[in-house]
């Protein structure tokens, strides 16, 4: 899809935006309702010991490959069940944005960045806290907590740190951004998954690429600190 097309695109989207919806609003609602719940959460915890702390890493690491795989599996490649995930992601993100273009250009993208304020309230329903039910019975009440926790905390970190992966160059948040330690890396990294050869071939982790590099499907130059362009070609797998 060239630039015309893919403005002619964005305008037909944007066009299909209810007149109502509002940006901040969108994003507040899911810093603050995920934030919420986070919150909450630790207000559990009793007698929290630092050794508890493994049970956080190995739910962040089953949360990490759930990622990997939902991105990968039902993000880009259509299925009767996840249909409407797949039109969301491959249809309307991966053509709104692409390497050469990956900035936002109006608050009203944001609803093309930011997941439905619904899917905070599924993913919470059908997996922080059965996980964490099961995790309560299973090892004892401080960690169905935790599982709860880190699970609502990876969620939140998915939302905020892809979102800042389409500020705009420059900006005051942008430059923020940027003082996180590895943050650039991570944008470049997600930049390169919006070339449309590579989008459904790697690069599937958002908060870290963990099981992308497990899989052998990390595409990154590690060296190249420049927005890709239209004639570079096809970086390899590390």
């Amino acid at each position: 899809m060239n630039d015309e097309a893919r403005e002619k695109f964005r305008a037909k989207y944007r066009a299909g935006v209810s007149p109502n919806y509002s940006g901040l609003l969108h994003l507040s609602v899911v810093v603050l309702g995920a934030g919420s719940l986070i919150c909450w959460g630790t207000t559990k915890l009793v007698d929290f010991k630092l050794y508890q702390l493994w049970f956080v890493v190995m739910t962040y690491i089953a949360y990490n490959l759930g990622e990997w795989a939902s991105h990968n599996y039902w993000g880009h490649h259509k299925t009767k069940l996840f249909k409407l995930f797949y039109q969301r992601h491959t249809g309307d993100h991966h053509t709104f944005f692409v390497d050469t273009d990956m900035e936002y250009q109006m608050v009203l993208d944001w609803r093309v960045v930011i997941f439905p304020i619904y899917l905070l309230v599924l993913t919470t329903v059908a997996i922080s806290i059965p996980g964490g039910l099961v995790s309560y019975f299973i090892f004892g009440g401080n960690y169905g907590y935790l599982f709860f926790i880190t699970m609502t905390s990876c969620y939140l970190l998915y939302e905020v740190l892809h979102f800042s992966y389409h500020l705009q160059r420059g900006s005051v948040t942008e430059r923020i951004f940027r003082l996180i330690p590895g943050w650039t890396y991570l944008r470049l990294f997600h930049t390169v998954h919006h070339n449309r050869d590579l989008m459904v071939e790697g690069n599937f982790n958002i908060t870290l690429p963990l099981f992308d590099w497990i899989f052998g499907t990390l595409y990154f130059d590690a060296n190249d600190e420049q927005k890709p362009s239209k004639g570079d070609t096809k970086p390899q797998p590390q």
